[in-house]
């Protein structure tokens, strides 16, 4: 099978829980456009192991496919204990091959399954495919697995969105430097609320704190001796997240305030937008999450045109925009005390937004009013 030279490059980025899965979706339906969902996500398991998926120096095919066929630790938990988001395709059953308690390859989880309804068979493909890949640096190695993925299914654009992928901007940018960044923004109260109430990142909130009070990583493959000993130092509610007492009731009912997803949500946005602000202008969107609901048709033009003249398709927009529907919840909904919190969390995200002039559509037009424009 032929790879194309030189298909068409885009990351959709963000915070996460700001609206790229639906954004994914719709490119899914594109009928040109690779749709590649939560490729790094999966592979650095919740960006825990991110040094492992972006080493340096040259890989050989068969360490690049242990990269793509790993078995991470978090994942593997969430799923053999029914917790998988819900954006996990993969869904272990009697004909399938791979089953929770063994853990599903990271290419697996989301990926495959987001491109065919035969994802086991896909992943032989790719596999045989792998091994034929020469000695390289691992961006060619995503370069040359993404075009033949492209070369697979027929299309001449790849567009891999993972949620909370911002956090890799600097890795996007020196091992893709000709991909264009399609960064979707949502209101921070929101996106906070949303991450509050999602099983990933509650779970990628614990896993930070556990490491911090151990000072190691308690889900690394290798286990440090000195673990049991260092458990005075977990705070009980923290206990049932440790992989050998894992206790999905327990993760089940762990809450977290609300104000500290939207302190994340601010911290992500500096980082993120301080990274993006120093590629070429003319290789970065944003486009707010408030507007894709508000003005659907208005949106996926403007998404269009930014992949190319030739990515522009009136039939597209109208058939996705009719997928587009409203958020379940909202911050407003709030009580009053939360409320006041998260807004003060999310202050410096919306800061800097508004620093670098990025604001939604109805804001924008509605400055451009006042100003007389």
């Amino acid at each position: 099978m032929p790879i194309p030279t030189s298909p068409g490059q885009v990351f959709v980025t963000g915070t996460g829980r700001c609206g790229s899965t639906l954004v994914s979706e719709l490119l899914r339906e594109h009928p040109q456009v690779l749709s590649l969902s939560e490729l790094f996500n999966h592979l650095t398991d919740m960006y825990r192991i991110t040094a492992r998926v972006f080493p340096e120096g040259p890989l050989t095919a068969a360490e690049f496919w242990d990269v793509l066929s790993s078995r991470n630790t978090v994942n593997r938990l969430l799923t053999a204990h029914g917790l998988a988001p819900r954006e996990v395709l993969y869904r272990p059953s009697a004909t399938t091959r791979f089953q929770a308690d063994t853990g599903i390859p990271a290419v697996l989880l989301t990926t495959l399954p987001h491109l065919t309804d035969t994802p086991d068979e896909l992943y032989d493909e790719l596999e045989a495919a792998v091994a034929e890949f020469p000695d390289a640096g691992v961006g060619e190695h995503y370069h040359r697995l993404f075009g033949w993925l492209c070369a697979r299914f027929g299309k001449t654009l790849w567009a891999e969105r993972s949620g909370g992928s911002l956090i890799l901007a600097g890795q996007f940018r020196d091992h893709f430097p000709d991909a264009r960044h399609l960064h979707i923004v949502r209101d921070g109260r929101d996106t906070a609320l949303s991450m509050s109430r999602h099983t990933g990142f509650r779970m990628a909130a614990v896993v930070m704190a556990l490491h911090l009070t151990l000072g190691h990583d308690p889900y690394a493959e290798e286990q440090s001796a000195d673990t049991e000993r260092d458990l005075g130092f977990v705070p009980d509610e923290l206990l049932p997240f440790l992989p050998d007492r894992f206790d999905a009731h327990a993760v089940r009912d762990y809450r977290l305030p609300v104000s500290l997803f939207g302190t994340y949500w601010a911290d992500e946005m500096k980082r993120g937008m301080e990274a993006m602000s120093a590629l070429p202008q003319e290789n970065v969107l944003h486009i707010w999450y408030e507007d894709l609901l508000a003005a659907p048709e208005e949106s996926l033009h403007r998404i269009g045109e930014f992949l190319g003249a030739d990515f522009v398709d009136t039939d597209w927009e109208r058939r996705c925009a009719a997928k587009v529907g409203a958020p379940s919840s909202s911050w407003r909904d709030l009580p009053d005390a939360e409320r006041e919190e998260l807004e003060q969390a999310c202050a410096a995200g919306f800061s800097v937004l508004a620093a670098h002039g990025v604001v939604p559509m109805a804001a924008a037009a509605a400055s451009a009013t006042r100003s007389g424009v």
